[in-house]
């Protein structure tokens, strides 16, 4: 089988929109700012002379005079108003992540290739509550935005550009560049242990994608994230808890098990594609603190993410996503 045919290595489009079926057993979680129950999964509340009563209350002033209701007013004694809640859709957006850093797996599916199924199972559930998805598809080199809307053919629009991103990782990654920033850099050839702060900023980090969000300026939503989180910097940080500032945010990381515990059991030859590396079950010992400061990391994106109101979910690249989400977002 061609590479690039492989389904774990490269996502189809077709694979895409059958996610359709699986997303018919997705219920994403409701918003968590608007304060009181909604009528829909996705909806914001906002008082006013909306369809939906709500509650009397006692006239203050400044209040529209058309929302007083005579009888209670009169029964009570005291002028009393009518209050409507207006309800608007929360539109839904997609922020998913195709850098090469997604471009691995140790295990059975690429990260590129979970992420691309998780936001089309997403994009399909939104629809199918009758919400507005919209999109930021980001790489090494481009974000690409799609407006929220509420309609199969811009779903497929969407879907149709994440495929084409995650296909061409098998061309872009030819030289397997996204182990090259964990391994290369802080495994030397004398299995001396450098500076993970070094190793992480040598890849392309999440400032492409988050800048473009910061640019469209977008409240009132709710943001998922589909991403391995890898060469997160600073300011990234301080993005993200401005959109959450702003939305509602959930998180979804995908790592592979090499990239939560590195250690080897087997004498292997790893490479970044233009050096080779021999690694063998007696590296493990210094491989302490690399793996001491990838538990950091993760303590450090459960608490961004899980401040937010909703606990960052955590996929693996076995092969089993799909399941394992359904699993942890009915749980």
């Amino acid at each position: 089988m061609n590479i690039s045919q492989d389904p774990r290595i490269s996502a189809e489009l077709s694979t895409l929109m059958s996610m359709k079926m699986s997303a018919s057993k997705l219920v994403l979680p409701p918003s968590k700012k608007a304060g009181s129950k909604m009528s829909g999964r996705h909806q914001s509340k906002y008082r006013g002379r909306g369809i939906n009563f709500e509650e009397f209350r006692h006239y203050q002033m400044g209040d529209d005079v058309r929302n007083l209701d005579w009888k209670v007013t009169m029964r009570t004694g005291e002028p009393h108003i009518r209050v409507y809640s207006e309800e608007k859709d929360k539109p839904v957006i997609l922020v998913v992540d195709q850098r090469t850093s997604m471009f691995f797996s140790s295990v059975d599916t690429m990260k590129s290739v979970v992420a691309a199924h998780i936001g089309a199972c997403c994009a399909w559930s939104v629809i199918k509550s009758n919400d507005r998805i919209g999109a930021l598809l980001f790489n090494d080199f481009e974000a690409k935005w799609y407006k929220p809307q509420r309609n199969i053919a811009h779903v497929s629009r969407v879907l149709k550009t994440l495929t084409s991103m995650n296909q061409s990782l098998v061309t872009t990654s030819s030289k397997f560049q996204s182990f090259k920033p964990m391994l290369s850099q802080s495994i030397s050839k004398k299995s001396k242990i450098n500076s993970p702060d070094k190793a992480v900023t040598e890849q392309p980090s999440l400032s492409l994608g988050l800048t473009k969000l910061m640019k469209l300026k977008l409240k009132g939503s709710l943001l998922i994230f589909i991403s391995d989180f890898s060469g997160m910097k600073p300011d990234d940080v301080e993005r993200i808890k401005w959109l959450k500032r702003h939305n509602d945010v959930l998180g979804i990381a995908i790592n592979d098990p090499m990239e939560v515990n590195l250690m080897f059991s087997d004498p292997m030859l790893i490479s970044d594609g233009n050096h080779q590396l021999p690694v063998s079950q007696s590296m493990n010992t210094k491989l302490g603190d690399y793996n001491k400061w990838l538990g950091q990391e993760k303590s450090a994106r459960q608490t961004l993410f899980g401040s937010a109101g909703f606990p960052l979910i955590e996929l693996d690249t076995s092969g089993h996503h799909i399941n394992h989400f359904l699993n942890k977002v009915r749980g």
